[in-house]
Protein backbone atom coordinates (compact mmCIF):
# COMPACT_ATOMS: atom_id res chain seq x y z
CA UNK A 1 0.00 0.00 0.00
CA UNK A 2 1.19 3.74 -0.39
CA UNK A 3 3.36 5.59 1.91
CA UNK A 4 4.68 8.29 0.29
CA UNK A 5 3.25 11.42 2.37
CA UNK A 6 6.32 10.96 4.51
CA UNK A 7 8.16 11.31 1.48
CA UNK A 8 7.03 14.77 0.94
CA UNK A 9 7.35 16.07 4.24
CA UNK A 10 10.97 15.16 4.40
CA UNK A 11 11.78 16.47 1.39
CA UNK A 12 10.76 19.88 3.06
CA UNK A 13 9.19 21.12 -0.65
CA UNK A 14 6.75 23.68 0.08
CA UNK A 15 3.35 22.69 -2.08
CA UNK A 16 2.23 25.31 -3.61
CA UNK A 17 2.49 29.33 -3.10
CA UNK A 18 1.46 31.28 -0.42
CA UNK A 19 -1.62 34.03 -1.67
CA UNK A 20 -3.68 36.63 -0.14
CA UNK A 21 -6.45 35.19 2.23
CA UNK A 22 -9.48 34.86 0.50
CA UNK A 23 -13.08 34.57 2.04
CA UNK A 24 -14.31 32.05 4.64
CA UNK A 25 -10.51 30.44 4.37
CA UNK A 26 -11.75 27.85 7.79
CA UNK A 27 -14.59 26.41 5.77
CA UNK A 28 -12.73 26.51 2.38
CA UNK A 29 -9.86 24.43 4.37
CA UNK A 30 -12.28 21.65 6.05
CA UNK A 31 -14.03 21.13 2.62
CA UNK A 32 -11.23 20.70 0.74
CA UNK A 33 -9.72 17.72 3.84
CA UNK A 34 -13.21 16.23 3.92
CA UNK A 35 -12.93 15.83 0.08
CA UNK A 36 -9.92 13.73 0.69
CA UNK A 37 -10.51 11.95 3.35
CA UNK A 38 -13.94 10.81 1.70
CA UNK A 39 -11.68 9.84 -1.59
CA UNK A 40 -13.29 12.47 -3.17
CA UNK A 41 -9.79 13.35 -5.16
CA UNK A 42 -10.76 15.28 -8.01
CA UNK A 43 -12.86 17.47 -5.94
CA UNK A 44 -10.00 18.65 -3.94
CA UNK A 45 -8.07 18.80 -6.96
CA UNK A 46 -10.69 21.43 -8.64
CA UNK A 47 -10.21 23.42 -5.53
CA UNK A 48 -6.80 24.13 -6.09
CA UNK A 49 -5.09 27.12 -7.41
CA UNK A 50 -2.57 26.40 -11.00
CA UNK A 51 0.35 26.21 -9.29
CA UNK A 52 -1.05 23.35 -6.81
CA UNK A 53 -2.71 21.68 -9.82
CA UNK A 54 0.64 21.38 -11.56
CA UNK A 55 2.28 20.28 -8.12
CA UNK A 56 -0.02 18.07 -6.71
CA UNK A 57 -2.65 16.35 -8.64
CA UNK A 58 -5.69 13.82 -7.70
CA UNK A 59 -3.84 11.09 -8.45
CA UNK A 60 -1.07 12.52 -5.76
CA UNK A 61 -3.49 13.59 -3.96
CA UNK A 62 -5.02 9.71 -3.48
CA UNK A 63 -1.24 8.22 -2.65
CA UNK A 64 -0.62 11.20 -0.27
CA UNK A 65 -4.06 10.04 2.05
CA UNK A 66 -3.63 6.41 1.14
CA UNK A 67 -0.18 6.50 2.40
CA UNK A 68 -0.74 8.08 5.44
CA UNK A 69 -3.54 6.20 6.86
CA UNK A 70 -1.76 3.21 6.49
CA UNK A 71 0.68 4.23 8.27
CA UNK A 72 -1.28 6.21 10.90
CA UNK A 73 -4.40 4.62 10.71
CA UNK A 74 -7.92 5.36 10.62
CA UNK A 75 -8.70 9.54 10.81
CA UNK A 76 -10.42 10.21 14.03
CA UNK A 77 -11.11 14.17 14.25
CA UNK A 78 -10.11 17.82 12.23
CA UNK A 79 -10.28 19.88 14.15
CA UNK A 80 -9.34 23.99 13.42
CA UNK A 81 -6.54 25.29 15.62
CA UNK A 82 -5.87 28.55 14.50
CA UNK A 83 -5.95 30.94 11.74
CA UNK A 84 -3.44 33.31 10.71
CA UNK A 85 -2.25 36.05 8.60
CA UNK A 86 1.05 36.03 7.65
CA UNK A 87 2.18 39.43 5.04
CA UNK A 88 -1.52 39.27 4.04
CA UNK A 89 -2.16 35.90 3.64
CA UNK A 90 -4.13 33.59 5.74
CA UNK A 91 -3.00 29.79 6.72
CA UNK A 92 -5.44 27.68 8.73
CA UNK A 93 -3.88 25.36 10.51
CA UNK A 94 -6.11 21.85 11.32
CA UNK A 95 -5.53 19.35 14.20
CA UNK A 96 -5.46 15.97 12.40
CA UNK A 97 -6.01 13.03 15.06
CA UNK A 98 -5.09 9.77 13.39
CA UNK A 99 -5.19 6.02 15.49
CA UNK A 100 -1.54 6.39 15.96
CA UNK A 101 -0.22 9.91 15.40
CA UNK A 102 -1.40 13.59 15.06
CA UNK A 103 -0.05 15.77 12.13
CA UNK A 104 -0.94 19.50 11.96
CA UNK A 105 -2.26 20.00 7.90
CA UNK A 106 -1.82 23.78 7.51
CA UNK A 107 -4.12 24.67 4.03
CA UNK A 108 -3.43 28.14 2.14
CA UNK A 109 -6.36 30.36 0.84
CA UNK A 110 -5.80 32.66 -2.17
CA UNK A 111 -8.36 35.64 -2.96
CA UNK A 112 -9.85 33.53 -5.62
CA UNK A 113 -10.89 30.62 -2.94
CA UNK A 114 -8.65 28.73 -4.05
CA UNK A 115 -6.23 26.14 -2.01
CA UNK A 116 -2.65 27.39 -2.83
CA UNK A 117 -0.54 25.43 0.17
CA UNK A 118 -1.26 21.95 2.11
CA UNK A 119 1.29 21.05 4.66
CA UNK A 120 1.24 18.05 7.05
CA UNK A 121 3.49 18.77 9.66
CA UNK A 122 4.07 16.98 13.05
CA UNK A 123 1.88 18.11 16.04
CA UNK A 124 4.49 18.74 19.05
CA UNK A 125 2.07 19.34 21.99
CA UNK A 126 3.22 15.98 23.32
CA UNK A 127 5.46 15.89 26.20
CA UNK A 128 9.02 15.10 25.27
CA UNK A 129 10.99 12.03 27.48
CA UNK A 130 14.17 12.78 27.73
CA UNK A 131 16.63 9.63 26.56
CA UNK A 132 17.80 7.31 29.05
CA UNK A 133 21.61 8.65 28.50
CA UNK A 134 20.40 12.36 29.60
CA UNK A 135 22.24 13.80 32.58
CA UNK A 136 20.41 15.48 35.40
CA UNK A 137 22.56 18.12 35.23
CA UNK A 138 23.32 20.61 32.33
CA UNK A 139 22.91 24.11 30.96
CA UNK A 140 21.46 25.48 28.27
CA UNK A 141 20.93 29.11 26.94
CA UNK A 142 18.18 30.38 24.32
CA UNK A 143 20.16 32.49 21.84
CA UNK A 144 19.38 34.28 18.48
CA UNK A 145 21.65 34.80 15.91
CA UNK A 146 21.50 34.88 11.92
CA UNK A 147 21.86 37.04 8.90
CA UNK A 148 19.51 40.60 9.25
CA UNK A 149 16.28 39.93 8.30
CA UNK A 150 16.54 36.25 8.84
CA UNK A 151 17.51 35.77 12.93
CA UNK A 152 17.10 32.45 13.63
CA UNK A 153 16.56 31.28 17.63
CA UNK A 154 18.68 28.28 18.85
CA UNK A 155 19.78 26.92 22.02
CA UNK A 156 23.60 26.29 23.03
CA UNK A 157 23.59 23.46 25.29
CA UNK A 158 26.62 23.16 27.88
CA UNK A 159 27.77 20.29 30.10
CA UNK A 160 28.46 21.32 34.20
CA UNK A 161 31.34 22.89 35.57
CA UNK A 162 34.55 25.02 33.85
CA UNK A 163 34.93 25.38 29.62
CA UNK A 164 35.80 25.81 27.08
CA UNK A 165 34.27 22.83 25.65
CA UNK A 166 34.16 21.38 22.45
CA UNK A 167 31.54 22.05 20.41
CA UNK A 168 29.05 20.54 17.44
CA UNK A 169 26.85 22.32 15.71
CA UNK A 170 24.35 20.33 14.29
CA UNK A 171 22.53 20.87 10.37
CA UNK A 172 19.26 19.50 9.79
CA UNK A 173 17.78 17.49 6.75
CA UNK A 174 15.61 18.63 4.71
CA UNK A 175 12.01 20.28 5.29
CA UNK A 176 11.47 22.90 7.75
CA UNK A 177 12.99 21.29 10.59
CA UNK A 178 12.49 22.81 14.22
CA UNK A 179 15.99 22.95 16.32
CA UNK A 180 15.28 19.27 17.35
CA UNK A 181 14.79 17.70 14.09
CA UNK A 182 11.32 17.07 15.07
CA UNK A 183 9.49 14.29 13.14
CA UNK A 184 6.44 12.96 14.07
CA UNK A 185 7.30 11.78 17.54
CA UNK A 186 10.97 11.32 17.20
CA UNK A 187 13.15 14.61 17.99
CA UNK A 188 16.89 13.20 17.18
CA UNK A 189 18.72 17.11 16.95
CA UNK A 190 17.52 17.13 21.03
CA UNK A 191 18.76 13.41 21.77
CA UNK A 192 22.04 13.99 20.22
CA UNK A 193 22.38 17.04 22.57
CA UNK A 194 21.44 15.19 25.52
CA UNK A 195 23.72 12.42 24.91
CA UNK A 196 26.66 14.24 23.64
CA UNK A 197 26.40 17.09 27.15
CA UNK A 198 26.81 13.94 29.01
CA UNK A 199 29.97 13.20 27.61
CA UNK A 200 31.29 16.28 28.08
CA UNK A 201 30.92 17.84 24.35
CA UNK A 202 28.56 20.75 23.53
CA UNK A 203 26.25 21.59 20.85
CA UNK A 204 24.37 24.10 19.05
CA UNK A 205 21.28 23.19 17.47
CA UNK A 206 18.87 25.99 15.85
CA UNK A 207 15.37 26.30 14.22
CA UNK A 208 15.75 25.99 9.86
CA UNK A 209 14.90 29.42 8.08
CA UNK A 210 12.05 27.78 6.51
CA UNK A 211 10.44 27.09 10.09
CA UNK A 212 11.45 30.93 11.19
CA UNK A 213 10.92 32.83 7.92
CA UNK A 214 8.19 30.58 6.04
CA UNK A 215 6.16 33.28 4.68
CA UNK A 216 8.86 35.67 3.58
CA UNK A 217 10.31 32.69 1.31
CA UNK A 218 7.57 31.71 0.14
CA UNK A 219 7.16 34.80 -1.74
CA UNK A 220 10.39 34.37 -3.59
CA UNK A 221 9.83 30.64 -3.67
CA UNK A 222 10.47 30.20 -7.75
CA UNK A 223 14.36 31.99 -6.80
CA UNK A 224 15.01 29.88 -3.59
CA UNK A 225 17.78 27.71 -3.53
CA UNK A 226 20.12 25.47 -1.25
CA UNK A 227 22.13 29.04 -0.16
CA UNK A 228 19.56 30.27 1.28
CA UNK A 229 17.82 27.26 2.64
CA UNK A 230 21.04 25.93 4.93
CA UNK A 231 24.13 27.15 3.70
CA UNK A 232 24.47 30.58 4.72
CA UNK A 233 22.83 29.79 8.08
CA UNK A 234 24.84 27.53 8.95
CA UNK A 235 27.86 29.49 8.11
CA UNK A 236 26.99 32.44 10.51
CA UNK A 237 26.17 29.53 13.42
CA UNK A 238 29.60 28.53 13.09
CA UNK A 239 30.52 31.97 12.92
CA UNK A 240 28.21 33.08 16.23
CA UNK A 241 29.73 30.02 17.91
CA UNK A 242 33.26 31.00 17.70
CA UNK A 243 32.36 33.91 19.70
CA UNK A 244 31.27 32.29 22.77
CA UNK A 245 33.32 32.21 25.92
CA UNK A 246 32.40 28.84 27.23
CA UNK A 247 33.14 27.20 23.24
CA UNK A 248 36.74 26.02 22.58
CA UNK A 249 37.15 27.79 19.13
CA UNK A 250 39.59 25.28 18.04
CA UNK A 251 37.27 22.19 18.81
CA UNK A 252 34.09 23.14 16.55
CA UNK A 253 32.75 20.50 14.62
CA UNK A 254 29.83 20.44 12.42
CA UNK A 255 27.89 17.32 12.36
CA UNK A 256 25.09 17.03 8.90
CA UNK A 257 22.13 14.49 8.71
CA UNK A 258 20.80 13.55 5.83
CA UNK A 259 20.94 16.74 3.35
CA UNK A 260 23.14 18.24 6.25
CA UNK A 261 24.94 15.89 5.58
CA UNK A 262 25.42 15.72 1.45
CA UNK A 263 26.07 19.75 2.52
CA UNK A 264 28.51 19.25 5.11
CA UNK A 265 31.68 19.51 2.51
CA UNK A 266 30.34 22.30 0.56
CA UNK A 267 30.11 23.85 4.39
CA UNK A 268 33.39 22.93 6.15
CA UNK A 269 35.18 23.95 2.61
CA UNK A 270 33.75 27.45 2.56
CA UNK A 271 34.01 28.02 6.63
CA UNK A 272 37.72 26.59 6.99
CA UNK A 273 38.27 26.34 10.32
CA UNK A 274 35.69 23.38 11.54
CA UNK A 275 38.00 20.76 13.62
CA UNK A 276 36.27 17.95 12.05
CA UNK A 277 32.77 16.76 9.96
CA UNK A 278 30.12 13.65 11.38
CA UNK A 279 28.02 12.52 8.42
CA UNK A 280 24.88 10.99 9.64
CA UNK A 281 22.91 9.10 7.50
CA UNK A 282 24.47 11.35 4.99
CA UNK A 283 23.09 10.97 1.37
CA UNK A 284 25.98 10.87 -1.53
CA UNK A 285 23.20 11.43 -4.17
CA UNK A 286 21.06 14.14 -5.71
CA UNK A 287 17.91 14.32 -3.82
CA UNK A 288 15.62 13.58 -6.79
CA UNK A 289 17.45 10.53 -7.22
CA UNK A 290 16.61 9.43 -3.67
CA UNK A 291 13.46 10.86 -4.01
CA UNK A 292 12.48 8.00 -6.67
CA UNK A 293 14.56 5.61 -4.80
CA UNK A 294 11.92 5.80 -1.84
CA UNK A 295 8.93 5.79 -3.61
CA UNK A 296 10.08 2.65 -5.21
CA UNK A 297 11.15 1.01 -1.89
CA UNK A 298 7.66 2.33 -0.09
CA UNK A 299 5.03 0.85 -2.65
CA UNK A 300 7.26 -2.50 -2.92
CA UNK A 301 6.45 -3.43 0.76
CA UNK A 302 3.19 -4.97 0.41
CA UNK A 303 5.05 -7.02 -2.22
CA UNK A 304 3.38 -5.73 -5.00
CA UNK A 305 3.31 -2.57 -7.39
CA UNK A 306 0.13 -1.83 -9.01
CA UNK A 307 -0.93 0.13 -12.04
CA UNK A 308 -1.51 3.26 -10.24
CA UNK A 309 1.86 2.73 -8.23
CA UNK A 310 4.12 1.82 -11.30
CA UNK A 311 2.58 5.08 -12.99
CA UNK A 312 3.58 7.17 -10.02
CA UNK A 313 6.91 5.82 -10.81
CA UNK A 314 7.36 6.54 -14.07
CA UNK A 315 5.97 10.07 -13.57
CA UNK A 316 8.02 11.10 -10.70
CA UNK A 317 11.00 8.96 -13.19
CA UNK A 318 10.48 11.01 -15.94
CA UNK A 319 10.86 14.54 -13.72
CA UNK A 320 14.12 12.88 -12.13
CA UNK A 321 15.26 12.58 -15.51
CA UNK A 322 13.74 15.97 -16.68
CA UNK A 323 16.22 17.83 -13.76
CA UNK A 324 19.23 16.27 -14.33
CA UNK A 325 19.13 16.93 -18.26
CA UNK A 326 18.27 20.70 -16.89
CA UNK A 327 15.14 20.24 -18.96
CA UNK A 328 13.00 22.58 -17.02
CA UNK A 329 13.29 26.18 -16.34
CA UNK A 330 14.46 27.90 -13.28
CA UNK A 331 12.00 29.25 -12.49
CA UNK A 332 9.01 26.01 -13.69
CA UNK A 333 7.16 23.87 -10.78
CA UNK A 334 8.62 20.72 -10.40
CA UNK A 335 5.87 17.97 -10.87
CA UNK A 336 5.58 15.52 -8.21
CA UNK A 337 8.22 16.31 -6.20
CA UNK A 338 7.07 20.03 -5.49
CA UNK A 339 8.92 23.60 -5.81
CA UNK A 340 11.25 24.88 -7.83
CA UNK A 341 13.23 23.92 -10.50
CA UNK A 342 16.38 26.46 -9.41
CA UNK A 343 15.97 24.82 -5.59
CA UNK A 344 17.10 21.08 -7.21
CA UNK A 345 19.81 22.43 -9.54
CA UNK A 346 21.48 23.86 -6.55
CA UNK A 347 21.53 20.88 -4.58
CA UNK A 348 22.81 19.03 -7.99
CA UNK A 349 25.34 21.71 -8.65
CA UNK A 350 27.11 20.13 -5.61
CA UNK A 351 29.69 17.75 -5.53
CA UNK A 352 30.05 16.49 -2.07
CA UNK A 353 32.10 13.21 -2.87
CA UNK A 354 34.62 15.63 -4.41
CA UNK A 355 34.53 18.13 -2.01
CA UNK A 356 35.06 15.72 0.81
CA UNK A 357 38.52 14.68 -0.65
CA UNK A 358 39.64 18.49 -0.12
CA UNK A 359 38.86 18.18 3.33
CA UNK A 360 42.05 17.67 5.42
CA UNK A 361 40.12 17.79 8.70
CA UNK A 362 39.25 14.16 10.46
CA UNK A 363 35.58 12.57 9.29
CA UNK A 364 33.63 10.20 10.67
CA UNK A 365 30.76 8.69 8.79
CA UNK A 366 28.24 6.68 10.27
CA UNK A 367 25.22 5.22 8.76
CA UNK A 368 21.88 2.66 9.47
CA UNK A 369 21.79 -0.56 8.38
CA UNK A 370 17.45 0.11 8.02
CA UNK A 371 17.44 3.18 6.51
CA UNK A 372 15.13 3.30 3.45
CA UNK A 373 15.69 7.10 2.82
CA UNK A 374 19.51 6.63 2.58
CA UNK A 375 20.73 3.62 1.61
CA UNK A 376 23.94 1.22 2.14
CA UNK A 377 25.12 2.68 -1.11
CA UNK A 378 25.37 6.07 0.19
CA UNK A 379 27.69 4.87 2.52
CA UNK A 380 29.95 2.88 0.12
CA UNK A 381 30.35 5.88 -1.96
CA UNK A 382 31.09 7.76 0.92
CA UNK A 383 33.80 4.85 1.47
CA UNK A 384 35.07 4.93 -1.79
CA UNK A 385 35.41 8.44 -1.82
CA UNK A 386 37.66 8.46 1.31
CA UNK A 387 39.21 5.65 0.90
CA UNK A 388 42.85 7.74 0.45
CA UNK A 389 41.74 10.14 2.94
CA UNK A 390 44.24 9.30 6.42
CA UNK A 391 41.58 10.44 8.95
CA UNK A 392 38.70 9.27 8.05
CA UNK A 393 36.39 6.76 9.80
CA UNK A 394 33.27 4.45 9.13
CA UNK A 395 30.85 3.48 11.37
CA UNK A 396 27.55 1.00 10.63
CA UNK A 397 24.84 0.20 12.64
CA UNK A 398 22.60 -2.64 11.10
CA UNK A 399 19.60 -1.91 13.54
CA UNK A 400 19.30 1.90 13.38
CA UNK A 401 16.73 4.06 10.95
CA UNK A 402 17.12 7.53 8.63
CA UNK A 403 16.62 9.13 12.38
CA UNK A 404 19.30 7.09 14.11
CA UNK A 405 16.52 5.37 15.61
CA UNK A 406 16.93 1.18 16.80
CA UNK A 407 14.28 -0.98 15.08
CA UNK A 408 13.32 -4.49 14.18
CA UNK A 409 12.46 -5.29 10.34
CA UNK A 410 11.97 -3.23 7.16
CA UNK A 411 12.20 0.78 8.32
CA UNK A 412 8.97 2.41 7.23
CA UNK A 413 7.24 6.21 7.56
CA UNK A 414 5.51 4.81 10.18
CA UNK A 415 7.76 4.31 13.21
CA UNK A 416 8.69 7.90 13.05
CA UNK A 417 5.25 8.08 14.57
CA UNK A 418 6.31 5.88 17.90
CA UNK A 419 8.71 7.50 20.14
CA UNK A 420 11.84 6.67 20.26
CA UNK A 421 15.60 7.78 21.12
CA UNK A 422 19.03 7.55 18.78
CA UNK A 423 20.78 5.15 19.92
CA UNK A 424 22.94 5.40 22.49
CA UNK A 425 25.81 3.35 21.53
CA UNK A 426 26.15 5.80 18.34
CA UNK A 427 26.31 8.93 20.71
CA UNK A 428 29.38 7.30 22.47
CA UNK A 429 30.51 6.52 19.67
CA UNK A 430 30.67 10.17 18.50
CA UNK A 431 31.25 11.44 21.48
CA UNK A 432 34.49 9.33 21.34
CA UNK A 433 35.40 10.50 18.12
CA UNK A 434 35.69 14.35 18.69
CA UNK A 435 37.46 13.13 22.21
CA UNK A 436 39.91 12.16 20.15
CA UNK A 437 40.41 14.85 18.03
Amino acid sequence: MLRVWVILAISGVLLGSIACAGESPKSLSLAFLEHIRRGMYEEAWAMEDETMRSLLSSEALKSLWEGMTKDLGNLLAFEVQREEEKNGCTVVSVLSRFERATLLAQVVVDERQRISGLYFVPYTASVYSPPPYAPERFREAQVTFGLPGFELPGTLTLPEGKGPFPCVLLVHGSGANDRDETVLACKPFRDLALGLVREGIATFRYDKRTYVHGAKIAQVLPSFTVEEEVIQDALAALEFLRKQKDVDTRRVFLLGHSLGGWLAPEIALRDGGVRGIVLCAAPARSLPELVLEQMEYLFSLDGTVDESEARQIEAVRKTVVALQERALRDDEAVPYLGGYARYYYSLMGLQPLRDVQRLSCPILVVQGGRDFQVQEKDFLLWKEALSSHPQATFRWYPLLNHLLIPGEGPSTPGEYAQPGHVDETLVRDIALWIREH
